[in-house]
């Protein structure tokens, strides 16, 4: 499947315009809950949870990539302990894990649709060809492939937008080239769009709770980065962080559920930071060293 690969070509219509440009319902605004990551000061990636100060850790289960539900509920994350990597879902105090997928080769990236209802994820198929975007109910039923791309196409962290519409997500080799994109398209795989300029590398898009914008970060094939903001029209494009040149990397970024600030990694020479910010760039703050992929979750209702 052929893809636009710079901004430029996104040549819309009004209507499509107006959609992108207007803010949809916030299904995942909420009240500030627990942020969970993968722990991996011990060796081995453990998820566990912290309030948004840092305190009150909590170890929970083996596994990396921890995405929450919509209601603070559950966690859906992905164990490679595995002959293959597959996604597991548990309750938001580590009980009752059950696995989601049981498919050949790898399944990753996992997360919510705003009602909970389904799981959007990465399939790698043995070999490691063609991965595809999938969606799977959380009780492992009704699996369906979203996307066909075929053997040229490198796709990744896929999240639904807040009004269950839209999908967002990483595409790593645009056209076959070396550089990333943040694309958006339809929930059912149609309307595929790229969004952010190819000269960004951009990586790791997550939507603000009233979607009006997605973040990321850029240089994602190099060990340093910042993190940006973007509406999904691909207008609107801002830094918040300007740690390149210190040879730093501010990567993963996630929205609190209420939209006034960001989780994300921050990494240096020697460790991986968890920290937070508030949405527009301002007051960082260190919660946590050696710590990854974290993800902020509402409080459970």
């Amino acid at each position: 499947m052929k893809r636009p690969i710079t901004i430029s070509t996104l040549v819309l219509s009004a209507v499509w315009l107006a959609v992108l440009a207007s803010p949809v319902q916030a299904a995942w605004a909420g009240t500030n809950g627990r942020i969970a990551f993968c722990d991996f000061s011990g060796g081995d990636c453990v998820i566990t949870t912290m309030n948004a100060d840092g305190s009150g850790r909590r170890a929970l289960h083996s596994g990396v990539a921890p995405n929450w539900a919509p209601d603070g509920s559950k966690i859906v994350f992905e164990d490679g302990a595995h002959r293959s990597a597959q996604i597991f879902s548990m309750n938001a105090d580590g009980s009752d894990v059950q696995q989601v997928t049981h498919l050949s080769g790898d399944n990753v990236d996992p997360s919510w649709s705003p009602d909970g209802e389904l799981v959007v994820f990465v399939h790698h198929p043995v070999g490691h060809c063609c991965p595809d975007i999938f969606t799977i109910r959380a009780n492992g039923s009704g699996l369906r492939r979203v996307t066909d791309f075929g053997a040229d196409i490198g796709v990744s962290e896929p999240e639904f937008s807040p009004d269950g519409q839209w999908i967002a997500f990483w595409e790593g080799n645009v056209n076959g080239g070396d550089l990333a994109a943040v694309f958006i398209m339809r929930a059912d795989g149609t309307n595929v769009r790229q969004v952010t300029p190819l000269e960004l590398d951009a990586d790791h898009p997550e939507w603000s709770p009233d979607g009006s914008r997605l973040v990321f970060n850029n240089d994602a094939h190099q060990s340093v980065g910042d993190i940006f903001t973007i509406r999904p029209d691909g207008g609107g494009l801002k830094r918040l962080t300007s740690v390149t040149p210190l040879g730093l990397a501010d990567f993963r970024p996630a929205y609190s559920p209420d939209g006034t600030q960001i989780v994300f990694n921050q990494g240096t020479s020697e460790t991986t930071f968890v920290m937070t910010m508030k949405a527009n760039g301002g007051g960082p703050v260190v919660l946590s060293a050696d710590g990854f992929g974290p993800d902020w979750g509402a409080l459970a209702r």
